[in-house]
């Protein structure tokens, strides 16, 4: 079966919005958010599982229609270390694993591609984060 949530649209201003929230609590843990697409069960020889897709809005007009930005954030740590955020490709079981891709679009007819920054944060009490590019072992190719 299938779920379909939609807010109205805006005729003369902002259409509407929604929120999607998991629960606080006073006492324990917060309640935890999960989206996951469909695991595909089929035996065919190729059946794929569901994609999940996150997608901001278009934006549009004359003069500065700017599309709707995507932020990912972990949570702030009070007295602890803010979570972390991690992005990690498929693992193929019999074959490769999925690729990652990080890139800015290409420019419109005027003006430039996006830029892409790598950062760490600022410290007041230590040393700055550290950031590694490596790839992984090889067992039968280049690493």
């Amino acid at each position: 079966g299938a779920i379909s949530m939609t807010v109205g649209s805006g005729d003369t201003g902002t259409g509407g919005a929604m929120t999607l929230t998991a629960g606080e609590s006073t006492a324990g843990d917060g309640g935890a958010l999960m989206l996951t697409a469909g695991e595909s069960m089929a035996a065919a020889v190729s059946s794929t599982g569901g994609a999940v897709t996150v997608t901001a809005g278009a934006g549009a007009g004359t003069t500065t229609g700017k599309g709707g930005a995507v932020s990912i954030s972990a949570g702030v740590g009070a007295e602890g270390v803010g979570g972390a955020v991690t992005v990690s490709s498929g693992v193929g079981t019999a074959t490769s694993s999925g690729a990652v891709l990080i890139q800015t679009s290409n420019s419109g007819t005027t003006g430039v591609s996006g830029n892409m920054a790598l950062k760490t944060g600022t410290s007041t009490s230590g040393a700055t984060g550290s950031y590694t590019v490596t790839t992984g072992d090889a067992a039968g190719g280049l690493a």
